[in-house]
């Protein structure tokens, strides 16, 4: 598998961060059926009201679904080929600009067959806000066939600069929107959020030095099988505004569950040379910040055991 492909399926894991809460129909249809025949996304956001809603100290949520002790592992699967796995737990709580966040960590390797191509082992921190959920600091650890990257990035938010740094020091600074996300904090902020069918979803985004605004399109609820069971789902896709301009975000469906948990279910996505799906094989609840947690263990790069 090329880079270009593999950056997709890599990205494919991390664009949870496009679910949204929505309201629909029961189906009992297939994933790949629904995917095909779900339209292209047509959003009725403006550019003015992705405007106002940049930059602004966001509300606290009504409701936090995740917590502390929270793991997440899933099957990709390239056409039929299981191609990697992934995991995304919740370790802990840590002091963060006066601020309390969450440690988040998030591992995507190949699987031996894969590596024979192209051996994946990334590995994704980030630490988010416990009240608001907005990013306070993201670090990437790339492993992709011969390429590797370690960089970190810091949010300042009363400043509005980014710093940017790699295991040699300081690299520079860069602007973003204040209490904008990061691609892992946004997964989480809209686990958050609690909305109505046909609801359009702004997310301010900084990822890879670049700001832009996702619109969630809604959907709407579907019954949904993977590994870990049977859920009804809510169903989305992500659109990425830019001036003048609505472009999809490729063709990536995200399925959510409906329930107190809203858990990251399943995703599809269309890539030249097939499809990349991602399914829930086990998972593992938080407990609220302050409630006692079970111990997280932490496993080595090479330890995988679903």
């Amino acid at each position: 598998m090329n880079r270009p492909v593999y950056r997709r399926f890599v990205l494919v894991v991390v664009c949870f961060l496009v679910a949204v809460y929505a309201v629909g129909q029961d189906s009992s249809s297939s994933p790949a059926d629904s995917f095909v025949n779900t339209p292209p996304p047509v959003t009725t956001t403006t550019m003015e009201e992705v405007r106002q809603a940049l930059g602004s100290m966001p509300a606290a949520p009504d409701t936090i679904p995740f917590g502390v002790g929270e793991r997440l592992r899933y099957h990709m699967d390239f056409s039929f080929v299981q191609a990697g796995l992934s995991e995304m737990a919740i370790l802990g709580v840590d002091s963060i600009n006066g601020r309390q966040a969450f440690h988040f960590r998030s591992r995507v390797r190949s699987t031996r067959t894969i590596d024979i191509i192209y051996k994946v082992r990334d590995v994704v921190e980030s630490w988010f806000d416990t009240e608001r959920v907005f990013a306070h600091r993201y670090e990437r650890r790339i492993r992709e066939g011969g390429y590797t990257n370690l960089k970190f990035y810091d949010y300042n938010h009363e400043t509005g600069w980014v710093s940017i740094s790699n295991e040699f020091g300081p690299k520079g600074l860069t602007p973003f929107k204040p209490f904008s996300h990061n691609v892992i904090s946004a997964l989480y902020w809209v686990r958050t959020q609690d909305l109505t069918e046909g609801a359009e979803l702004i997310v301010p985004l900084h990822d890879m030095d670049v700001q832009y605004p996702l619109v969630v399109k809604v959907y709407g609820r579907e019954k949904v099988t993977v590994p870990a069971g049977t859920f009804i789902c809510w169903k989305v896709e992500p659109v990425i505004v830019s001036e003048g301009l609505f472009k999809m975000a490729g063709r990536l469906v995200v399925w959510i569950s409906d329930d107190e948990h809203r858990l990251p279910v399943m995703m599809s996505s269309k890539i030249p040379v097939g499809n990349i799906d991602g399914k829930l094989v086990d998972y593992r609840l938080g407990a609220a910040v302050g409630e006692e947690t079970p111990p997280i263990t932490i496993p080595t790069d090479d330890s995988w055991d679903w």
